[in-house]
């Protein structure tokens, strides 16, 4: 199942860059990827949102995780405080995979 971690876990807005790492993401549609068999098992491409009061406020780009099912993304500098949501989202059905709950304060 796949986690997302916050780092500060507690950012200030419109001053903190957050650092959000995705891990234990699965890579692809099944179990045992063997790239000679491409198409019949792609790649799972993700992207994040950052919501707040369930409005999508940010995004990022799509990206794929590494063998180990991680992905950092780097430098999300919050527009302004409050209870924010940090959600990992499939991009192919845009289904919900992992979320984080992030407390940003006022600068």
């Amino acid at each position: 199942m796949a986690t997302l971690t916050c780092t500060p876990t507690e950012p200030i807005a419109v001053i903190s860059a957050c650092k959000v790492l995705v891990e234990e993401a699965d890579q692809n549609t099944d179990t045992g990827y063997d790239t000679d068999n491409y198409p019949a098992s792609p790649e799972i491409r993700y992207y994040l949102t950052f919501e707040l009061g369930g409005d999508e406020i940010g995004r990022s780009y799509v990206f794929g995780t590494n063998d180990e099912g991680t992905h950092e993304f780097n430098n999300y500098v919050f527009p302004e405080d409050g209870s924010w949501t940090v959600r990992l989202n499939d991009a192919a059905d845009d289904s919900s995979v992992a979320t984080e709950s992030v407390t940003v304060t006022a600068p």
